[in-house]
């Protein structure tokens, strides 16, 4: 229920959205270690976005 996220960088937001791209979740974080509550969230795939600096990494999660 809870998505454990560290980087090298500074992570400054963190996104959720589900297969049909609706946004779920937006947290705006100022570290490089993060963690987003994720026991609102139904069983299934989501899309999570996640930008540092200038850079955003999207990673495929799969909730149980």
């Amino acid at each position: 229920d809870v998505l454990n996220i560290s980087y090298i960088n500074n992570i400054t937001a963190v996104s959720i959205y589900n297969l049909i791209g609706q946004e779920i979740v937006t947290k705006i974080v100022n570290d490089n270690l993060t963690k987003v509550d994720m026991s609102g969230l139904a069983k299934g795939t989501y899309m999570v976005k996640v930008t540092s600096d200038n850079l955003i990494k999207t990673i495929k999660i799969i909730k149980q």
